[in-house]
């Protein structure tokens, strides 16, 4: 969407124009139901799972047995109720498989530090740009204070599409 503001091309779905930040919502009537589904739904939308989280001290070993044994793919690392970073699967296979002596250290050693988070309110399509741009599998869902609310995965978002896209196709 072009932002008539500035002008630059912005991603379809944004709320706000990522270089001058003027709302954009509104602005951009969308064609298909699909696409109206993910720029006016809301995050929370998703039902974001509620996060596994540890704190910084957490070693790399008992992370992962937690992420094993709750079948997730990564946890949030807190410190006095705010997100400091995240550690998940690809951390285990890129940094931690090399050197096993890693085991033993604290996660914080290894996590992502202030990773990118959502809040509830924010578009899917939002949600999706940040993990395409970002590469992300996981977007933490943050409340107003910084606080974990929530988790979305890549998995969360396909299925929420799949469930659109099968009730349009049943509609035509």
């Amino acid at each position: 969407m072009i932002c008539p503001h500035c002008g630059h091309d912005n991603i379809p779905g944004v709320d706000a124009c990522e270089v001058c930040g003027q709302p954009l919502s509104g602005l951009d009537l969308t064609t298909s139901e699909l696409e109206r589904a993910i720029t006016e739904h809301p995050v929370r939308a998703l039902v974001p799972k509620k996060p596994l989280t540890v704190s910084g001290e957490t070693t790399v070993s008992d992370a992962i047995d937690a992420m094993v044994q709750h079948r997730i793919g990564c946890l949030l690392v807190e410190q006095d109720g705010q997100i400091t970073g995240i550690f998940t699967e690809r951390d285990v296979l890129n940094r931690i498989l090399p050197d096993r002596t890693n085991l033993f250290s604290p996660v914080s050693d290894f996590m992502t530090v202030s990773p990118e988070t959502i809040s509830r309110t924010d578009s899917i399509a939002y949600a999706m740009h940040c993990m395409s741009v970002g590469g992300y599998r996981h977007l933490p869902v943050a409340g107003s204070q910084g606080d974990a609310i929530g988790m979305i995965s890549a998995r969360d978002l396909l299925r929420y599409l799949s469930i659109r896209f099968a009730d349009i196709r049943d509609d035509s």
